[in-house]
Formats: structure tokens, sequence, C-alpha cells
């Protein structure tokens, strides 16, 4: 089970749909997180929707 409050910013969210999202915000609720899409758009992201959590690439 995934512990979304420990979920940092920068961390990649794998989810349920095969994409993939950047976490610019933990909003600290435990059920939501906001994220940033490939396309550039944010949304908040809720915790049923996600798969897993990866670090980011490094550059």
């Amino acid at each position: 089970m995934l512990n979304l409050m420990e979920v940092q910013p920068g961390q990649i969210l794998r989810l349920k749909n095969g994409s993939t999202a950047e976490v610019i915000e933990n909003i600290g609720d435990g059920m939501w997180l906001n994220a940033r899409f490939a396309d550039g758009s944010e949304e908040l992201v809720f915790c049923e929707d996600i798969v897993g959590v990866q670090e980011a690439e490094s550059p």
C-alpha cells in the first residue's frame, strides 16, 4: 500500500490509465496529490488512481 503522506514533489506517479505525472505538491491529506502531466496540464490526482511512485529521472 502506498502512503501518500510520504510522496515528495519531483517523484513520478504511475497511474492506472497507463500515464505518468510528476508530483508538484503533496496536499498533505493522504488522498490527493497535485501533479503535472506530459502535456503540461496540472490536476489533482486521487489516491485510488495511482499504481505506484518512482523517483524522477536525472537529466
